[in-house]
């Protein structure tokens, strides 16, 4: 293809998106959009969520905010679309290629549409690709561009600057500006992932060259933002010339500011010098952008290349007594799939996010929200055939030595899916009963204690879905059904 057509297709993908973003502005559809937010209830978990100290501050109470905004999108509002599924057979259907778009469906931008059909009856499928907001809103469901374009449009709803962020290696996000750190956030509704902009780089592992983020404001390169080593970018950028790139962008925010008065142009060339300056800062890897998608059927993100590195090695967590707990001799851990916390009963009631943040070993283990039976649960990831994890809990760094141990140990299981717990020590070691509550073990004698749970088998495409460890409905917010309760002392 020669460089000139290239520009073309390149300018064309420029201009259609700047356009397209400016379908956020319209104050109907925004009104639409933020009646499909369920606010006050967003709301209170942002508080909930939001340290003391930072609640009066209007800036960092709209960060939380959007945190909670990003969970719920994922875990109530949208649902991801791998492929059509047959009602009448109860399996999903095999694609048979693209069909012709019906007059409703270019209505709404679905110039692509995917066909469907059954192996096992006569039943059929269609699955439009809408390109409009104000329909997405309607049907809940898609890949990653009818996200973000549903996500952009529900951020602008509740006036948040917002960008829709273009990844010319088949991805499409969203950008938040945050007042309260003065830059942009990275937010993968996908993923519910914000402010983790290597996510891709290093966790994905995808080979980037073209990211350009579009707002009503502005056409911009922001591919730097998502990248550690911009030697290697450059090298693979060969569409069209870094000049021209930067002339049309530039041309193009011109126009979208064409109206914009003084003070609002000087107030975003400063927020763009900013930025610029960002980018040439080197970055560190952050907790959580060194893992794979978790977006999309099992075998997508293995064609995609795109399960990077979730599964490398965890770094075991063990738990130490505190001074609270040296001198009250007891250690009290409990767990919340709903609200994915630890809470730390004998230390004051601390509180540890996200379930691996608290485990000593894992592997094939992730949090799974069911949005239409509002329940979360531990399982094992999809297409694995075991998942285990455990908790420790150590004393060999002082004199002391474990009495007992109470644990609980939530597990539900369907078809002939197995759950098997243990607990063991330096000397002990005892098989759990499956939903065992407050149940007592000796472990006299012993420096540390490990409970450990097995997931296995189950039947079928869903296997990994039939164990489930603390299972428990999205809505109970003082719940911890998961506990280990260790009681130690002298034993002189």
């Amino acid at each position: 293809m020669s460089h000139s057509h290239l520009q073309v297709e390149f300018l064309q993908r420029l201009t259609i998106n700047s356009r397209h973003v400016l379908k956020y502005e319209n104050t109907e559809l925004q009104s639409k959009a933020k009646t499909c937010v369920p606010l006050s209830d967003l709301l209170a978990r942002a508080k909930q969520n939001c340290a003391s100290d930072l609640q009066s501050d209007s800036k960092a109470f709209r960060d939380a905010l959007l945190i909670e905004l990003l969970t719920w999108f994922k875990e109530s509002f949208f649902t991801w679309f791998d492929v059509a599924h047959c009602n009448v057979c109860d399996k999903p259907m095999q694609s048979v290629g693209s069909g012709v778009p019906s007059a409703d469906d270019l209505r709404y931008g679905a110039h692509r549409v995917e066909n469907f059909k059954c192996s096992s009856c006569i039943a059929t499928d269609r699955f439009p690709r809408y390109n409009d907001p104000e329909k997405l809103l309607q049907t809940r469901r898609g890949r990653c561009g009818e996200w973000a374009n549903c996500f952009t449009l529900i951020c602008r709803a509740l006036k948040y600057d917002t960008r829709y962020v273009l990844d010319w290696t088949d991805h499409v996000w969203t950008e938040v500006y945050s007042e309260r750190l003065k830059r942009w956030l990275h937010c993968d509704s996908c993923e519910a992932a914000c402010d983790k902009p290597l996510l891709y780089d290093v966790g994905w592992g995808k080979k980037l060259t073209y990211i350009i983020a579009f707002s009503k404001d502005e056409v911009q390169d922001v591919t730097w933002r998502y990248t550690r080593n911009h030697v290697e970018v450059i090298d693979r950028r060969n569409l069209v010339s870094e000049e021209w790139l930067l002339q049309q962008t530039n041309r193009l925010s011109r126009q979208l500011q064409s109206s914009v008065n003084g003070s609002q142009r000087e107030s975003l060339t400063l927020r763009l010098v900013g930025e610029l300056a960002e980018f040439l800062l080197p970055r560190e890897v952050k907790v959580g952008e060194e893992k794979g998608r978790s977006s999309g059927a099992v075998t997508w993100r293995q064609t995609r290349g795109e399960m990077g590195m979730f599964q490398r090695e965890h770094k075991p967590v063990i738990w130490t007594p505190s001074a609270a707990e040296m001198t009250s001799g007891e250690f009290c851990l409990e767990y919340s799939a709903s609200l994915d916390k630890y809470v730390r009963r004998s230390d004051g009631d601390s509180i540890t996010d996200k379930w691996s943040n608290g485990v000593f070993q894992v592997e094939s283990v992730f949090r799974k929200t069911e949005s239409d039976w509002n329940m979360a649960y531990l399982a094992r990831t999809e297409g694995s055939s075991k998942g285990s994890l455990s908790w420790k809990f150590d004393l060999s760094s002082t004199n002391l030595m474990i009495l007992q141990a109470t644990v609980s140990c939530p597990g539900t299981t369907y078809e002939d899916g197995e759950i098997c717990w243990k607990i063991y020590g330096s000397d002990h070691c005892q098989v759990l009963e499956n939903g065992c509550v407050d149940y007592e073990v000796d472990l006299s004698g012993s420096k540390w204690c490990v409970l450990s749970a097995e997931m296995s088998r189950g039947r079928g495409e869903n296997a990994w879905q039939h164990t489930q460890i603390a299972r428990q409905s999205t809505k109970e917010l003082n719940q911890f059904p998961l506990s280990l309760r260790v009681f130690f002392g002298s034993l002189d």
